[in-house]
């Protein structure tokens, strides 16, 4: 799949949702795009966040991106947390970042969220914002 070949300073959205399932155009958004919140950032679901993951749980992200949703959980306690994507590149950024921040506990890994290396109940909370609409 090839996606178009569209200057990511002109638009957030490709022009076809099969775009989407590209990695290529996730490595190149995210290679040029430091930081972006899907939908809304944190502030407005942090009530549901704080009202339903305790800070003992642990939480899968799927298709973190450059989303600081993990960043902003684990300032409010929120420390087992686990970040995937389907992008290196993306992943890459976002270890590196939370090495700087020292969110030691943080893991970020590649993985597709259609074939997750996980076994069957590794994590208490599932979250995902924003892949699939």
């Amino acid at each position: 799949m090839d996606y178009e070949k569209k200057n990511l300073e002109d638009t957030v959205a490709p022009s076809s949702v099969l775009t989407y399932l590209d990695p290529l155009y996730w490595n190149d958004r995210f290679a040029k795009e430091e930081h972006y919140e899907w939908l809304k950032d944190y502030s407005h679901f942090r009530h549901l966040i704080l009202e339903n993951i305790q800070p003992n749980s642990s939480v899968l992200e799927l298709g973190c991106g450059n989303s600081q949703l993990s960043d902003e959980m684990y300032k409010n306690g929120i420390k087992n947390i686990t970040c995937t994507d389907l992008s290196p590149i993306a992943v890459e950024k976002v270890q590196k970042r939370l090495l700087l921040k020292e969110f030691k506990e943080i893991k970020a890994m590649v993985a597709d969220m259609l074939d997750l290396p996980f076994a069957d109940d590794s994590f208490d909370v599932v979250i995902e914002k924003g892949t699939m609409w």
